[in-house]
This record gives C-alpha cells, sequence and structure tokens, in this order.
C-alpha cells in the first residue's frame, strides 16, 4: 500500500514525526509537497501526478482540504481516506480576516511573530504553556518559510466547499479531532462524520489542533485503526 501524508498549513514533515512509524509499517510512505502551489486544486493535481496507481491518503489541516480535493479529482484512485483535525467547509468570515492579519505580517517580514503567535491556538488551552510543543512548533514551522505560506495561505482562503462531495466517498475514512481543538472547532469535524456514516470517528481528549504532537499515544491508536480497515 503507498500512503500519501499531506502536511497542514506552515507544516513541515515533522507533523507527522509522532505516528511515522506507525504508518511506515503498513508500507511505502509519501509526504506531499505542499509548498510550490498557491490553490488546493493545484495541490491535489501534484499528489495525483508524483504518486503512480492507487494510494491511500491522510492529510491534516489544510492537509485535510488537499485529501479532499484528490479524492474529489480521482475517487477511482484513493483506496482509504483519513481527515484530522479539518473541515470540508470554506473559511468563515472571521477565519478570513485573521488569515489577512497573518498574510500581512508576513509579508512585512513577521514570518517568526506570526509562527510565536498562532501557537496559543493550535493546542488546548492547558498546552499553552508546554515548552517541549512550542519547540516542536517552532522546529516543523520555520523550514516552510514566509513564500510558501503565503502561498499556502492564498490556496486556503480560495478553497472551494466540499461538503457535497462527502456522501460520495466510498473508502474506508477516518476522521479524526481533538476535543479541544481552538482552531477547526469539533463540530466541523462530527458535520463530516453525519454526512459520512460509514467512517470511523474518532476524538481525542486532551488535544487541541496539533493532536499528533499532543496526544501521539492516542493518535498512533487512530491512525494505526484507520490502516488495518485500509489494507
Amino acid at each position: 500500500m503507498k500512503i500519501v501524508l499531506i502536511p497542514p498549513l506552515l507544516c513541515s514533515s515533522l507533523a507527522y514525526a509522532p505516528v511515522i512509524d506507525t504508518v511506515w509499517t503498513r508500507g511505502q510512505v509519501t509526504l506531499a509537497d505542499t509548498r510550490h502551489d498557491d490553490t488546493i486544486a493545484a495541490m491535489a493535481e501534484r499528489i495525483l501526478r508524483e504518486n503512480v496507481g492507487d494510494i491511500a491518503v491522510l492529510g491534516t489541516s489544510m492537509g485535510g482540504y488537499v485529501a479532499l480535493e484528490v479524492i474529489r479529482q480521482a475517487p477511482d484512485r484513493v483506496t482509504a481516506l483519513a481527515l484530522v483535525s479539518t473541515s470540508a467547509g470554506a473559511d468563515s468570515a472571521e477565519q478570513l480576516q485573521a488569515r489577512a492579519r497573518q498574510s500581512v505580517l508576513v509579508e512585512g517580514g513577521h514570518f517568526d511573530v506570526v509562527v510565536d503567535a498562532a501557537f496559543p491556538g493550535v493546542v488546548a488551552a492547558d498546552n499553552e504553556s508546554d515548552d517541549a510543543l512550542l519547540a516542536a512548533w517552532r522546529a516543523m514551522t520555520s523550514p516552510v518559510g514566509a513564500q510558501a505560506f503565503l502561498r499556502q495561505q492564498q490556496a486556503v482562503v480560495q478553497r472551494a466547499d466540499l461538503r457535497s462531495i462527502l456522501p460520495s466517498i466510498a473508502c474506508p475514512t477516518a476522521i479524526i479531532h481533538g476535543a479541544q481543538d481552538r482552531l477547526i472547532p469539533l463540530n466541523a469535524a462530527e458535520e463530516m462524520a453525519e454526512a459520512l456514516p460509514t467512517a470511523r470517528f474518532t476524538v481525542v481528549e486532551g488535544a487541541g489542533h496539533f493532536l499528533f504532537h499532543e496526544q501521539p499515544a492516542a493518535a498512533r491508536d487512530a491512525v494505526s485503526s484507520w490502516l488495518e480497515t485500509a489494507t
């Protein structure tokens, strides 16, 4: 089985460090490159072009938007789907305004300020003072850099609302979400689960948006359960 991991916005391969061994034991693993395209559709097209044949796809946050676009473009090629800390809908007006403020700061040369300011929102409230999590966040965001971040922001802002395709997804699907996610609230995952009644829905307690790093053991269990359904 070939498994494609699609990273979140602003994140390198380190986003998947807590679960990479779990995934690797089930087959070939590829990390999607989302740094060079400025639309979600183009990111998905790149994945399909660079990965021949059938693929299992796991996307986190922005990676989930891309994963849904992959299955929209090529439903017959996706053998299994995992949607982590994500939503099938478009951004709210409030989210669009927040993204615009971040982009202005980055364009002004304040990339590191944006990285640190984003951290409290990506973890559960109880984890805001966790220095190890902050260090992990900084380590995975700095390699992405300002220009790739701006392209990703543009892609996310312009993305399509894909809730309408959810009932047509037939492959084994997992929805994994942090109970304390403040960036993409739990009700976004619940909405997807309602539209995909056959999906395996896992709520990870004690985790926010950064759930793989906040609750690595629970994350590994959820990913492992998904992979068992995919083989």
